[in-house]
């Protein structure tokens, strides 16, 4: 299989390097408007360096495409590779208004081609133990799923601060957090929010924001945000009626069930790739099997829509003050 990449950051790095290690799998393009960044990138796995992505997508006719640009430019992107007849991989947030998301999802319909989207908590093994827990029944019915994620963020790269292109904490960080707490909860039917933008040399970037999520099977969520908070704090994890589980470091869980067990401390399983810095390679690879055996997507553009649904309406709700209700998904 032919793969390529739009966007040489540190991200698309990361996914190449996943890439080059998979049986099968030939990196023939990268296409970067620094195509100095490009170049590099192609000198270490292999391929051609390319300053547009339509003269990579026009030249070398790749199978697959993960893109890995500004997310404002996640749309635009997506729908040239599928039109091209290329498998697209999109890194998240899927785009930043649902005007995308469903040209998105319009254009790899029409071409007949997959799209997934890079929700990569679900190949993160604190967050997939803490579903098989919850899974499990024996904690109860859900009474709420939380997040919080707070830092200081500093980048120097060209558009990460900047709200337009980057969609500001919602989208930059926290619609990994969105979609955590859907993993527990399912559908979300109503949010309200208070955000913040605090930061003089990034005036249009979200930088905080608190949010209360409920969801329409019962049970609700709390996200706490920030990427200007000088004192790192986070942490995942969900309450139940009958006991509760939350992760304990960068690996360990801490959960008791109520009259049943004593407060226990479990690891959950290593992630081979992610021991070998290869972050990406568990999603890659489910991908990459679903083109080849031709099965839905594993995260698709429907599932990943609902995140910034969900993300718009923080946004919303931050701005009015009101609590912002969504349809049902179909």
């Amino acid at each position: 299989m032919k793969v390529a990449l739009i966007g040489a950051g540190n991200n698309g790095v990361a996914h190449l390097r996943s890439l080059a290690v998979v049986e099968n799998i030939t990196v023939v393009g990268i296409a970067d408007p620094v195509l100095e960044s490009a170049q590099a990138l192609a000198s270490e796995v292999g391929g051609e360096a390319f300053g547009d992505h339509r003269a990579l997508l026009e030249s070398i006719r790749p199978d697959a495409v993960w893109i890995s640009s500004p997310p404002h430019l996640h749309a635009a992107h997506s729908i040239d590779c599928a039109t091209s007849g290329a498998h697209v991989y999109c890194e998240k947030p899927m785009a930043l208004t649902l005007e995308d998301c469903d040209q998105m999802i319009a254009a790899v319909g029409k071409h007949k081609v997959k799209l997934m989207v890079g929700q990569t908590t679900r190949y993160m093994q604190v967050p997939l133990e803490l579903k098989r827990l919850y899974d499990s029944g024996r904690f109860g019915d859900l009474v709420n799923a939380w997040s919080i994620r707070q830092g200081y963020h500093k980048d120097s790269s060209r558009w990460r601060m900047q709200g337009d292109r980057s969609g500001g904490v919602v989208f930059e960080w926290e619609v990994h957090e969105i979609d955590f707490v859907r993993s527990i909860g399912g559908d979300v039917q109503s949010v309200y929010a208070r955000t913040a933008f605090s930061r003089a040399d990034a005036p249009t970037f979200m930088d905080h924001f608190s949010a209360i999520f409920t969801f329409r099977n019962g049970g609700y969520a709390n996200l706490e945000a920030s990427q200007s908070c000088a004192v790192n704090q986070d942490g995942r994890g969900f309450v139940g009626s009958k006991g509760a589980a939350q992760s304990d470091g960068r690996s360990g869980i801490r959960y008791r069930i109520l009259d049943v067990e004593e407060p226990k401390v479990v690891e959950a399983p290593v992630d081979s790739g992610a021991a070998r810095g290869l972050f990406h390679l568990p999603a890659n690879v489910d991908f990459i099997r679903a083109i080849r055996e031709d099965r839905p997507s594993p995260v698709s553009g429907k599932d990943a829509r609902h995140n910034v649904e969900i993300g718009l309406a923080i946004i919303e709700s931050g701005r009015t003050g009101s609590v912002i209700e969504l349809p049902m998904q179909p």
